[in-house]
C-alpha cells in the first residue's frame, strides 16, 4: 500500500476500532484492571491510553485549516507513504523506549495513573464514541487537503493529516498485539 485515499483509509481505521472492541467485549471483566504483567498497564489502561490517543487526534483534525496553518504551518515535505510512516514509527517507538522505558510515566494526561480503575463498559462506551469522532472528522477532509495540513506527533514531528490516519491504525494495531500477547488466555 503506497498512498491510500481517504476512503481506504477511513475503513481501514474502522476495521481497527471493530477489532479492538471485538478483542475487548472477549475478555472477561475480571481481569479488566487487574495487573497481570508486572510493570505494564492493565488491559483497561491501554484501552484508556487508546481513547486519549484518538481524542486527541480527532479533535486535532476538527480544527479548522486555518487554525492548523496558524499554529503548525502547512507540509514542507514529500508526504511519505503507508510503507515510509509505518517503518518511522517502528523506529521511533524503538528509540523511545530505549530512551525512556515503557510504559511511560503518568505524567502525560495520555498514561493511565497507576492504581487507577475503570468499568469495562463504559471505557468501551468512551473508545467506541471516539473513534466514532474520528472517522467522521475524517469524512470532511478533502483527499488533497490531507497531505497539506499538518498536527504535531510528541515524538514523530509533525505529520500531515494522512500521515496521522496512518499512525492511529498502527498505534491501535500495536496495543492490539501487546494486548494479544500479554493477557489473552492461552
Amino acid at each position: 500500500m503506497n498512498t491510500p485515499a481517504k476512503e481506504e483509509l477511513s475503513t481501514q481505521l474502522k476495521s481497527m476500532f471493530a477489532e479492538i472492541i471485538s478483542w475487548f467485549e472477549a475478555q472477561p471483566e475480571a481481569s479488566f484492571n487487574t495487573v497481570i504483567v508486572k510493570g505494564k498497564w492493565t488491559m483497561a489502561g491501554h484501552l484508556y491510553h487508546l481513547i486519549k490517543s484518538t481524542k486527541g487526534v480527532s479533535r486535532g483534525i476538527q480544527m479548522p485549516k486555518l487554525a492548523l496553518q496558524v499554529a503548525f504551518g502547512k507540509s514542507n515535505r514529500t508526504e511519505r507513504t503507508f510503507e515510509q510512516q509505518h517503518q518511522r514509527y517502528i523506529k521511533a517507538l524503538g528509540d523511545f523506549t530505549t530512551a525512556n522505558g515503557f510504559p511511560p510515566t503518568p505524567s502525560s494526561d495520555f498514561v493511565p495513573s497507576e492504581g487507577r480503575q475503570f468499568e469495562k463498559q463504559a471505557l468501551l462506551d468512551r473508545f467506541i464514541e471516539e473513534g466514532e469522532h474520528y472517522c467522521q472528522a475524517l469524512k470532511k477532509w478533502k483527499e488533497k487537503d490531507m497531505s497539506v495540513y499538518v498536527l504535531p506527533h510528541p515524538i514523530m514531528g509533525k505529520l500531515t493529516i494522512r500521515e496521522f490516519t496512518y499512525f492511529t491504525i498502527f498505534h491501535a494495531q500495536h496495543h492490539l498485539d501487546i494486548l494479544i500477547s500479554n493477557y489473552q488466555e492461552k
